[in-house]
């Protein structure tokens, strides 16, 4: 079976110093649950904005259920939930109730 997420050497340099993500290889499963998690300044936005095509890598790749992650791969955005920091919230749904709403909004499984 083919990997949800998979990662190649993925790398993102911001200006000339600043290693954001460093030569990330990572294989999910797929069906898994997967934590991303790490202290602030760790990489952890930067790789799901890598993943989700909003960001283009310095080096690697990655891919998501087989399809290239990329600046124009809406395919991909289409697979990935992503509920960015500080999110406004309805105030009548609470927060699963929410992410439920945007799944089905975007068509996710």
């Amino acid at each position: 079976m083919e990997p949800a997420i998979r990662t190649e050497h993925l790398t993102k340099i911001f200006g000339r110093r600043l290693i954001a993500v460093n030569d990330l290889n990572l294989e999910v499963p797929a069906g898994s649950i997967f934590g991303l998690l790490g202290p602030n300044g760790a990489g952890k936005t930067t790789t799901l904005r890598l993943l989700l095509g909003l960001q283009r890598p310095t080096a690697g790749r990655a891919e998501v259920f087989g399809q290239p992650c990329g600046v124009n791969s809406v395919g991909v955005r289409r697979l990935i939930g992503y509920l960015p920091t500080n999110p406004k919230l309805p105030g009548h749904l609470r927060p699963v109730e929410y992410l439920d709403l945007l799944g089905q909004l975007y068509g996710l499984p």
